[in-house]
């Protein structure tokens, strides 16, 4: 009697069109959006945080694209890490098209401030679980000696720190505190796609 394990298949070569198609996906609704504000000007009323955020997941998705195949093949034989990382990926994802409004929604006037009001408890409750996800991930790397100690407590002091800045966004209406963070999601992003 075989094992489930013979029909595994947690590989990047696997892996890597699914990934590939949903991160594109999300990306391909960026910029029908962008495309559509941009085609038909209308009467907008732009607010920083929104268009931060916006270019901070677009970032994050590109560097999830470019750096998944170093990472998951390091994954492969671990079932458990590969299947964290891949649902953080998802999750990312979600948070990703959380932000983008319905295309009947440009129609007509569009407050980016309302919209980003309306989604932002959502998005970023969906982005403290992929934070909480990726400390997950990388405590599983540590255990698997992927990581020494000083890259594990380096990881989980800012995961956490991303995890309450995360949930007190959720609850925030200041625009000077939702705006730094959001630009420290820009600058954390462009250093590390820097680093490629």
């Amino acid at each position: 009697m075989s094992g489930i394990g013979e029909f595994s298949s947690l590989t990047w070569d696997s892996a890597a069109w699914i990934y590939s198609v949903i991160i594109g996906v999300v990306l391909v609704r960026y910029f029908m959006f962008i495309a559509n504000l941009l085609q038909e000007p209308k009467a907008i009323k732009f607010y920083y945080p929104y268009l931060a955020l916006m270019l901070s997941s677009i970032l994050v998705l590109y560097l999830g694209w470019y750096t998944a195949k170093q990472t998951y093949t390091g994954m492969e034989g671990k079932a458990l890490m590969f299947a964290v990382r891949s649902f953080a990926e998802a999750i990312a994802c979600i948070a990703g098209l959380i932000i983008v409004p319905q295309d009947k929604l440009l129609e007509g006037f569009f407050d980016m401030k309302s919209w980003f009001m309306k989604v932002k408890k959502a998005y970023f409750f969906i982005g403290a679980l992929y934070f909480l996800l990726l400390e997950m991930q990388i405590v599983l790397m540590q255990v698997a000696s992927l990581l020494t100690t000083e890259q594990l407590i380096g990881g989980s002091v800012f995961l956490v720190i991303m995890i309450l800045l995360s949930v007190v966004s959720a609850f925030s209406k200041n625009d000077y505190y939702l705006s730094f963070h959001t630009t420290i999601g820009i600058v954390f992003t462009v250093i590390q796609l820097s680093q490629l």
